[in-house]
């Protein structure tokens, strides 16, 4: 979905004057919180900055995401006045800080033509609602320790930023947590298919960087099996823990024990 805003054809007709000034000053940003409001219109007036909004979530020009937060709705948007904000910008609003991560991420990127049910966002604190639904979209907050909550950038849609993980982060935290990206069949995909775009060096050092030894161990597996890259020099950089953690946690506990990865390897692998 792209973010649409057409504040140029706001008319002083279906609005007073100052709706219609607050509505093309704020529009370019397609959402907006209560702060925001009263910078523009009456700092220190939060009881009549609400009723002000109160008014044009009455006409129709604003919809309310959460409390204290809101999103335009332009004219483009026709009779189901409803408005017109890309999913990823709205995640950013949710939680603070903010990335677009997992089978969300692995779209974004090109590692898999499947549509994720739910924008998948990671943060790096405990949050109360981790599943909420906002204007239409679903979406699910997964907390990351502080030190595993890395390798994020900055996008962008039309001029809104957004932050997201990386391609190597959205590979590693998807053999992390398998369950958030569709199984380890869609990661040994996505690492065959997209190969030439990924940086093994910096795949390597995150893999170690998490700290988790299921994901050293997964990743130099499948790369392996796939013939791609340096599992070797992946296997020099850390020690393997002992025990034999599933290779895909989403599976049941059966098949074989792969001795040189410590792995029980309980899916098939196909490029």
């Amino acid at each position: 979905m792209k973010a649409t805003n057409d504040n140029q054809n706001i008319t002083k007709d279906s609005l007073g004057r100052l709706e219609s000034d607050f509505l093309t000053r704020i529009g370019p940003l397609g959402i907006f919180t209560l702060k925001d409001a009263s910078r523009l219109i009456a700092p220190d007036r939060e009881r009549y900055i609400r009723q002000f909004l109160s008014r044009l979530k009455k006409k129709g020009w604003i919809e309310r995401v959460k409390p204290g937060l809101f999103a335009v709705i332009p004219l483009s948007s026709g009779a189901a006045r409803t408005p017109q904000i890309h999913e990823f910008l709205i995640a950013m609003r949710l939680v603070e800080p903010a990335a677009i991560s997992y089978f969300s991420a692995m779209n974004y990127h090109g590692l898999t033509e499947q549509l994720p049910r739910q924008v998948f966002i990671a943060t790096n604190h405990k949050v109360t609602r981790p599943t909420r639904e906002s204007l239409g979209f679903s979406y699910r907050i997964i907390t990351h320790r502080p030190e595993r909550f890395f390798g994020v950038r900055k996008e962008w849609i039309n001029e809104s930023p957004f932050m997201i993980t990386d391609i190597e982060k959205t590979i590693i935290d998807g053999l992390a947590m398998p369950e958030y990206v569709g199984g380890i069949g869609i990661i040994a995909q996505a690492l065959s298919a997209s190969w030439s775009r990924i940086d093994e060096k910096r795949l390597h050092e995150y893999a170690v960087r998490m700290g988790i030894s299921a994901v050293v161990k997964r990743l130099g597996f499948l790369l392996e099996t796939l013939a791609i890259g340096n599992p070797e020099e992946l296997r020099r950089s850390t020690e393997l823990s002992m025990g034999y953690p599933r290779l895909d946690p989403t599976l049941p506990a059966q098949g074989t024990h792969n001795r040189r990865w410590g792995l029980l390897v309980n899916a098939k692998v196909h490029p």
